[in-house]
């Protein structure tokens, strides 16, 4: 059975950010779980491709906390209800190679919210693999995930990024495994 934080404070945050024109999808364990990957979700992240300020800016009235980039990522939050709704502005990771750019895409939907990128949360698990427990099974649920059911020209996105080279081999020989066909992609729970 599905364990999931109350979905009103994740309405409410993508109202403002609708209202405001800001595009954010769903990512973290909320993909994995609309993926059927998971059946647990701690905590709503979303990804949005605008500053902290401006995605701020949009959830004032929430009176958000905020939290600059450290360790490894590179970007920014803006976090409502409590720990309940994370916005992650400008999703990125500092890598020997360069800065890792975790773009906002939607691929679909669950219950009627806009999901995001399994090739990019792949990319991004893999990167903060060590970082807290679950990482790694995570990013390997998805890289399995998008082996059969992924979208080449999204993982191949993934590669033009300053990857580290063990992660670029990985996402290479995913890339090598999809069907060369447009083969039934797996949907969203819940579309």
């Amino acid at each position: 059975m599905a364990s999931l934080p109350p979905l009103e404070p994740l309405r409410e945050v993508g109202r403002r950010l609708d209202r405001c024109g800001i595009p954010w999808a769903l990512g973290g364990s909320a993909l994995l779980h609309a993926l059927g990957l998971c059946e647990t979700v701690r905590d709503w992240d979303l990804t949005v491709d605008v500053a902290q300020p401006e995605a701020r800016a949009a959830l004032a009235d929430l009176r958000p906390t905020l939290h600059g980039n450290y360790e490894i990522h590179a970007d920014h939050k803006v976090v409502c209800f409590g720990d309940t709704v994370e916005v992650i502005c400008r999703f990125a990771f500092f890598t020997g190679a360069g800065i890792v750019r975790i773009p906002t895409l939607v691929t679909g939907a669950w219950n009627g919210f806009p999901i995001g990128s399994p090739e990019a949360w792949a990319v991004a698990y893999a990167l903060m693999e060590g970082e807290k427990p679950g990482r790694t099974e995570k990013a390997s649920a998805l890289l399995e995930h998008i082996r059969s059911r992924g979208d080449p020209q999204r993982l191949a996105a993934m590669l033009d990024q300053p990857l580290p080279a063990a992660l670029a081999a990985r996402l290479r020989a995913v890339l090598g495994a999809m069907p060369a066909t447009g083969a039934e992609r797996g949907r969203p729970r819940g579309t």
